[in-house]
């Protein structure tokens, strides 16, 4: 996802919701990338003015920073305990209660040398992917801009610099259609996995993870998805039912045994995921359903 500055200019560096180790985090992608000489611009150029502005919205939810994580696919290998920012200051951290502005700045120089290739040249990268890890959940909106979210799908939500065929390919994502749904439809052979409903018109290519937390690569995954009757779908996204690990459905004590009863819930299929759909679902357990 993109946050707005408080001008309401998108930010051009991307970063997503997540969860790590059971916690809410705020995943922001690394920067870099560039090759002038194939043409390729840098990746995430606004990278340092994302996380200030981050920190500066999370500090005004009272909302800590349980520890930061650096989370790059290089040193995915290397225990977590290793890959621990180490910022001169007790974990958690309470936002309201430093300069935010040192802070990052802190933050970037600590994350720079973290792990860094011996071999790389002006210090390697400086600007990697790390998980923001939260003392509580935060509501996107509160984070996605300064007057309060972004509701519509208009163009600056997807990102700057697409082109206009991958500007459609997220628009039909976003409402379960286009290539996303074809992936669903024969990823399930054209039905339901918990109803065994195969009306086409009654079934939704739901995403697990809200299309709204996402970066752009999680929208249009297929394994962040499942092809699901209309009923299901409503209940998933509303965080009333999830699944475990084994694929069993789990039920929000919000919903009374009476619609339980009703929505014929005891009658689901167990669901199969692959490996890399889990981590979404992971994600939809810890973050979207509503365990209380």
């Amino acid at each position: 996802m993109y946050l707005r500055d408080d001008n309401n200019k998108i930010i051009d560096a991307e970063c997503s919701f997540d969860q790590f180790a059971g916690s809410p985090s705020v995943v922001v992608e690394s920067s870099g990338g560039a090759n002038p000489a194939r043409g390729v611009e840098r990746r995430n150029p606004d990278y340092n003015k994302l996380l200030g502005i981050l920190f500066y919205r999370l500090a005004k939810t009272g909302t800590q920073i349980t520890r930061v994580v650096l989370d790059s696919s290089r040193v995915s290998g290397i225990p977590v305990e290793q890959r621990v920012a180490n910022l001169g200051l007790p974990y958690p951290i309470d936002l309201n209660s430093v300069d935010i502005e040192y802070f990052r700045k802190m933050l970037q120089r600590e994350v720079a040398q973290m792990h860094r290739d011996p071999n790389a040249k002006q210090g390697g990268n400086a600007q990697k992917r790390i998980q923001i890890c939260l003392s509580k959940s935060v509501d996107p909106d509160q984070l996605i801009s300064a007057v309060g979210g972004i509701n519509e799908p208009t163009e600056e939500v997807f990102a700057p610099g697409l082109t206009e065929t991958e500007r459609h390919y997220l628009r039909s994502s976003r409402v379960g259609q286009g290539q996303f749904r074809k992936d669903l439809v024969s990823k399930y052979g054209g039905n339901c996995p918990i109803t065994a409903i195969e009306q086409d018109q009654l079934l939704v290519a739901s995403h697990i993870k809200p299309w709204k937390v996402c970066t752009n690569v999680e929208r249009l995954d297929s394994n962040n998805g499942i092809l699901l009757s209309a009923l299901v779908d409503r209940l998933f996204d509303k965080g009333l039912v999830s699944f475990s690990e084994d694929g069993e459905v789990i039920v929000s004590p919000r919903l009374s045994t009476k619609d339980r009863a009703k929505c014929g819930i005891e009658q689901w299929q167990r669901l199969q995921l692959s490996a890399q759909s889990s981590i979404y679902m992971e994600y939809h357990r810890a973050v979207e359903f509503k365990c209380t």
